[in-house]
C-alpha cells in the first residue's frame, strides 16, 4: 500500500480536491499543512517551486491538474474506461475556467476591479457553468456526471460550488437549478465526505 502525503496550505485552494478525493475513498495519508516558515524551508525542496505537491512513496507529483489525475486513477474516481477518464477530463477543465474567474474576484485589492469581477461571475460564469452542468447530469440520468458511481468530476464540481455556497455573497445562487443542488446534497452525505466535513475548522 502506497503512502501519501499531501502538501499544501492551511486554506482550501488548489487542495482541498485532493483531500476531498483522499475521504471519499477513505484513504489514509498525511495532510502537510504549510505556513510561514514552513513553507518557506520546503519550496526549494519542491519540483517548480509551488504547492500543492503529492510524495507518494517519495516520489514528489506537483501541478494540481496532475495530482487530481493521478489520485483519480488511484482511488478508483476516474471511472471505467478512456471514454469516461475524458469526460471526467472535461469537468475538470471546465472547472478550471471556473476557478480563472474565481481568482479574479477572491484576490482582487483594487474595488472598482474587483466588482467588474464579481457581476462577471454571477452575470456570465456561475449562469453559464450551472447550466452545462445540468446539461450533463440529464445526458447521465441526473445521479452523477459521470457513469454510474462517484468520480472526481463529482467532487471536483462540489468543491467548487462549496466555496460560493459558504460565501453569504452568492446566496441563493443554486435556486433555479435543483439537479445540481442535488448533486452538490448527494455528494457532501456520502459518508466519509460527511465525515470529514463535518470535522473541517468552520474557517476553513
Amino acid at each position: 500500500m502506497p503512502s501519501y502525503k499531501l502538501s499544501y496550505f492551511k486554506g482550501k485552494g488548489r487542495g482541498e480536491l485532493a483531500r476531498l478525493m483522499f475521504a471519499a475513498a477513505g484513504k489514509e495519508y498525511e495532510d502537510d499543512r504549510l505556513a510561514g516558515e514552513t513553507w518557506l524551508a520546503f519550496k526549494p525542496k519542491t519540483p517548480y517551486g509551488q504547492i500543492p505537491v503529492l510524495t507518494v512513496d517519495g516520489t514528489m507529483i506537483n501541478q494540481s491538474g496532475a495530482i487530481h489525475r493521478y489520485l483519480a486513477r488511484d482511488l478508483g474516481l476516474y471511472g471505467k474506461n478512456n471514454m469516461e477518464n475524458t469526460r471526467c477530463d472535461i469537468i475538470l477543465e471546465t472547472n478550471n475556467d471556473v476557478i480563472q474567474d474565481m481568482i479574479k474576484y477572491f484576490f482582487e485589492k483594487d474595488e472598482k476591479k474587483k466588482a467588474e469581477a464579481l457581476k462577471n461571475l454571477k452575470e456570465n460564469t456561475i449562469p453559464k457553468f450551472l447550466k452545462y452542468i445540468t446539461t450533463v447530469l440529464e445526458g447521465n440520468g441526473n445521479k452523477y456526471l459521470v457513469g454510474s458511481d462517484l468520480t472526481v468530476a463529482d467532487i471536483a464540481v462540489f468543491d467548487i460550488l462549496d466555496r460560493f455556497i459558504s460565501d453569504a455573497t452568492f446566496s441563493g445562487f443554486l435556486n433555479d437549478y435543483s439537479a445540481v443542488q442535488s448533486l452538490v446534497d448527494r455528494v457532501k452525505t456520502v459518508s466519509n465526505i460527511k465525515k470529514y466535513l463535518e470535522s473541517r475548522p468552520t474557517d476553513f
